[in-house]
Formats: structure tokens, sequence, C-alpha cells
């Protein structure tokens, strides 16, 4: 698979704006979470991980009278200002994969025309053509990567975005979770907390030289599991597992043992399955000082956004040289994707 330079990154969620803050809060271990206005079953306070409400531009006013469901307009409101800061030097229509919620058209219509939408909420200039949304969840940006990849592949020249974006905030979805008894709280220890988030990245060709150069992409892997956690099939964890294989077999140099894992953990013990099987099946691919971050005890679970932030954060550690590289980044979906990649200390920096 080819590589690909990761350029200029920005990141927003619970505990900061900018990839700098987001990194040096989680780091510092600063949690921003707390009780939210949305009660549980139980009549208790949901806490949730969320970006405070002055720090969220209004949406445009050509969006704001589309009528859209509250948990568009807050996606929108918190992707739009994260891609127009990656996106202001670009001279031309830009090609974006980003990753969205696990919602289908029909239950979501706005799901479909995510992607002009954005481009108006931002006044970003989006070659909408050929770019694409990918709504699978927490692994989403990841296969968004793994799709990006391919493009700098076939067109070197043509950098392209890559993000992720998504929010709990939303009365039906906290409701229908909590019903699950999936929502940390008093009453349930095996759950997570809700929060939200966004995060964009540029990726380059290897050929590309430019003066934001964070870290070299080595690979990205993706892989369906049919053990997931609304499957019929045996959970037998083995997904991630089956992704670091793909992972691995796309490299195109050999790599020194992983130095940090940036892992898609959320608080579920479904989670810990995944990377334990991982974990012991590749054992010879971690090095033993391993540093282990996970950085959603922070700002709480991002959902689609996950995969998006744990790359941007991934490159930030290695390119101020915080963690040693190379370095893991993975995420899992509640149905069946699970996808990963390997970054690595961009050449030039």
């Amino acid at each position: 698979m080819t590589q690909a330079i990761i350029g200029a990154t920005n990141v927003l969620c619970s505990i900061g704006a900018g990839c700098e803050q987001v990194w040096a809060s989680a780091r510092a271990g600063i949690a921003r979470i707390s009780s939210s206005h949305v009660m549980d079953r139980h009549f208790e306070a949901i806490q949730m991980g969320l970006v405070p409400e002055d720090q969220l531009p209004p949406l445009s006013p050509e969006v704001d009278v589309l009528g859209l469901p509250p948990r568009a307009r807050r996606i929108l409101r918190l992707a739009a200002p994260t891609l127009a800061s990656v996106a202001k030097d670009f001279k031309q229509p830009i090609k974006l994969l980003i990753g969205l919620p696990e919602l289908s058209v029909g239950k979501a219509p706005w799901i479909g025309d995510f992607l002009p939408l954005l481009a108006q909420a931002s006044n970003v200039q989006l070659d909408v053509a050929n770019s694409v949304a990918i709504p699978r969840g927490r692994a989403s940006a990841l296969l968004a990567l793994e799709q990006a990849l391919q493009a700098i592949a076939a067109e070197p020249n043509e950098p392209v975005v890559v993000g992720g974006v998504d929010t709990f905030l939303d009365l039906r979805l906290l409701a229908e979770l909590d019903a699950e008894q999936r929502i940390l709280g008093a009453q349930v220890m095996d759950g997570f907390i809700p929060g939200e988030g966004a995060g964009f990245f540029v990726l380059h060709s290897p050929a590309h030289v430019g003066a934001i150069e964070t870290a070299t992409v080595e690979s990205a892997a993706s892989v369906s599991d049919s053990g997931h956690r609304y499957g019929s099939e045996p959970a037998k964890g083995e997904g991630l597992a089956n992704a670091i294989d793909l992972l691995r077999g796309g490299l195109q140099r050999p790599c020194d043992p992983v130095g940090a894992t940036f892992a898609g953990f959320n608080g579920e013990n479904f989670d810990a399955k995944l990377w334990g099987v991982a974990r012991l099946r590749h054992s010879d691919l971690f090095a033993p000082t391993m540093s282990m971050e996970h950085p959603a005890d922070r700002y709480a679970d991002a959902g689609a956004a996950t995969g998006a932030l744990l790359v941007v954060l991934a490159a930030t550690a290695l390119a101020r040289r915080q963690r040693h590289g190379p370095a893991l980044v993975w995420a899992a979906s509640d149905t069946e994707m699970r996808a990963c990649a390997l970054l690595s200390v961009a050449q030039s920096s």
C-alpha cells in the first residue's frame, strides 16, 4: 500500500480546539466530563464530554433554514470550523473522505446530503463528486484513511483531506443507549461516557515537499467482523487482530516495533477483548516499552470522530518526539468494521 504524508491537522473535542491543545490536555490528564441536561431512565443526569456551546459557531444562514434535525446541526457545527482550518491553503476544490455515524439514509436522510451541507456550512469548496462520506461509526475515519491512501496512489499530485465527526448529544440516541444499559452511570458499570468531536488532516504523496509535515502513514487496513456487538455470530474478538494482519501485509518497508498505541477504547469491555486478542496474536509487533494511549478517558467517546482524533494526536505526538514511533492507531465500530493504521515520524521532519 502507498505511503502518505500527513500535513495540516486540526481537531475539536471537549478538552480543547486544535491538535496542540488537545494533545497537551490529554497528556496532562485533563478531562472535561460533566453532568449534561439529559436525564437517564433513573432520572439522573447523564455524564457527557461536550464542546462548550460558545466554542461552536452558528450555522450559516443557508443551512440554518433547512430544518435539519438537532444531531445533524450539531455535527455540522463541529465539522465546519475544524475543516475550514485545514482547508485554508487549498487553491482547488477539496477531495474529502469523511467518517460519519452509523446511520442509513432511510433513518437519517441528511446523511446522503452531508457533503454539500458541509460545503455550505464551512464555506469550503469541496469536490463533491469525488468526495466520499462513510457512515460506519468509530472505525469510519480509518476506513476513510484507507481509501485516501488508494486515492493518493492513483493521483499522487492531488492531496486528500480525511476526517471524522460525530456527537452523541441527541435525545433519541441517548434514550436508545440508555435502554441498552450502555451509558456509564451509577447503575451501569460496563458502559461509556458519550461525547463528541471532529478531526481533519491533509494527506500528501510522499513526493510532496511542504512546510507542514507531521508524520508518515505507512499502512492502513480494515476488516468486517461478523461477531460484533449487534451480530448473530459469536464474538470471538478476532476482528482487530485480522485487521492488523492486513496492515502488516501492506507495509512497503520494514518498521521498528510499535512504540505507542493510540487505542479506540471507550470504556466498554467489548473493545478490551478485541485489543487483548490482537495484542497476544501480534506480540512480536510491539516494543517492550510501548506506551498505551486511550484519550477517550479525557474527552469521552467521540463516535465517528474517534479514528481522526487518534490519527491527529498520534501524528502530533510523533512530530514533537513526545512518543516513540511507529504508532499504531485502531478503532472499532459498534457493528462489524474494525480498522487500524500505522504511523511513523515524517522523514523530512
